[in-house]
């Protein structure tokens, strides 16, 4: 068999065929993986986007709850608010009703406060008016419990009965019957009706009928009577005050002295008592006594009584019993046999601030 000798453009069409669409193959497959890669790459970005969004997404949902919390927080707050200030308002009208019934009150008070005013000026008024009444009958000689003197002896130098309270204390011992010693004795030996006429004690008698006519209007008084004790005029009224506008207790204060019957020992710790028990204490003592005190705190010795017992006597009392800063004003109705009486109770007046006098016989 003959050799054939090939040529390369004896190529049948068939190869020509298969060799082009090879070609085509291959270059579908060229460029499909380039899109396949281009494709992959914008799934990637494209799954990269859904994720950002997702995550917004998530990121929005977060914010929306937070702020859905936040709304309903501040619904809450503005409810409580309008609570509260519904809760302001009234009392707001409460306070304003309040304070409006205050004004009222407040006016009333001042209308009160004001009619008030006019009658304690109106009372103020009057008694001045009465007071300028009882003056000007006192200065007539018109007291209101009544003292009738010899012409203008009815005074006493030295003597101020103005205080705002003034007690008086009157010596019932047995010598405030006579001046003398003899007739002290004679006189003890008496009936009670014929002491208590005894010249030296009537004139006891008028002296404090005297002070008691001529204490001030509006003041207060008390009085009492001591011997070896002490003991209040007008009973009952132990330790108190006594009004001068009381006519009663004034006259009842004069005719209790006049039943007094002079007896006993002089205790001037007894008399000076009184002017501690006294509440509040006086702002003036008006003292009557005729001499030395004859016995101490206590019963006085055995036997009579010595010149240095008696100076003792008083002037313990004075120390020891009589208050400070109280004025002891000391009418002397002397008696003979006790020169330094006098002089006790003239140091008294100088010690305390207050006065010494020895009235004349036919006083007053």
């Amino acid at each position: 068999m003959a050799k054939r000798d090939i040529s390369p453009m004896s190529l049948s069409f068939l190869d020509v065929m298969c060799c082009g669409f090879g070609a085509i193959i291959l270059l579908v497959m060229i460029m499909n993986g380039d899109v396949l890669k281009k494709r992959e790459h914008r799934y990637e970005d494209l799954r990269a986007e859904f994720k950002r969004v997702t995550e917004l997404e998530n990121l929005a949902r977060a914010n929306l709850e937070k702020l859905q919390s936040d709304v309903q927080a501040a619904e809450l707050r503005e409810a409580d608010l309008e609570v509260q200030a519904t809760g302001l308002a009234r009392k707001i009208d409460e306070t304003k009703r309040r304070s409006d019934q205050a004004a009222a009150k407040a006016a009333a008070a001042q209308d009160s406060i004001r009619s008030l005013a006019q009658q304690s000026a109106a009372i103020q008024s009057a008694v001045t008016a009465l007071r300028e009444k009882n003056a000007e009958k006192w200065r007539g000689g018109r007291s209101p419990v009544g003292f009738s003197g010899d012409g203008e002896r009815q005074y006493l130098t030295g003597l101020k009965l103005g205080a705002e309270r003034t007690l008086i204390l009157v010596d019932s011992s047995a010598s405030m019957l006579d001046e003398t010693v003899v007739n002290v004795v004679r006189r003890k030996l008496m009936s009670a009706p014929s002491r208590q006429t005894a010249p030296k004690w009537q004139r006891a008698l008028r002296t404090t009928h005297w002070l008691l006519s001529n204490l001030r209007p509006g003041k207060k008084f008390q009085i009492y009577d001591f011997s070896t004790d002490a003991r209040p005029l007008v009973a009952g009224s132990d330790g108190t005050w006594l009004s001068t506008d009381d006519t009663g207790k004034l006259t009842a204060a004069i005719a209790a002295s006049r039943r007094i019957v002079p007896d006993g020992g002089t205790s001037l710790h007894q008399a000076f008592d009184v002017i501690r028990r006294m509440s509040p204490r006086p702002d003036s003592v008006i003292l009557l006594t005729d001499g030395l005190a004859t016995q101490g705190k206590s019963l006085s010795p055995r036997g009579v009584a010595t010149v240095k017992d008696r100076e003792r006597f008083t002037s313990e009392a004075i120390r020891d019993a009589l208050p400070p800063s109280v004025p002891v004003n000391t009418l002397l109705f002397p008696m003979e046999g006790d020169p330094t009486a006098a002089g006790a109770f003239w140091l008294l007046a100088i010690k305390t601030r207050g006065s010494f006098l020895t009235p004349a016989r036919d006083w007053p």
